[in-house]
């Protein structure tokens, strides 16, 4: 792999580094969830879950629209939960 590659892949194991940040993204895997639900899902105060998702969208990793005082996020790459799976398998075992 090029440089360019290398650093590509780095950036993003980085945003998945943190434990909340794969919850959230686990979060999103049915579809859009307005940041409250989110909260909610996971266990976290709003203005925390907000501060993880601006992390993901900065990166690229989501997508985000408003409506009204709500913010809806989703996944915006579809291979973003088969890799999830893919990696929670190498790192617990197929089972």
């Amino acid at each position: 792999m090029d440089e360019r590659t290398c650093c590509a892949i780095a950036e993003f194991i980085s945003a998945l580094s943190n434990p909340t940040r794969i919850r959230i993204l686990c979060a999103l895997f049915a579809g859009e969830r307005c940041v409250g639900d989110i909260a909610d899902e996971v266990g976290l105060s709003h203005a925390h879950t907000s501060s993880h998702l601006r992390v993901l969208y900065d990166r690229g990793y989501l997508s985000r629209r408003r409506e009204g005082k709500r913010v809806y996020y989703a996944i915006r790459d579809p291979r973003i939960p088969e890799f999830l799976k893919g990696a929670a398998n190498i790192a617990i075992g197929d089972e």
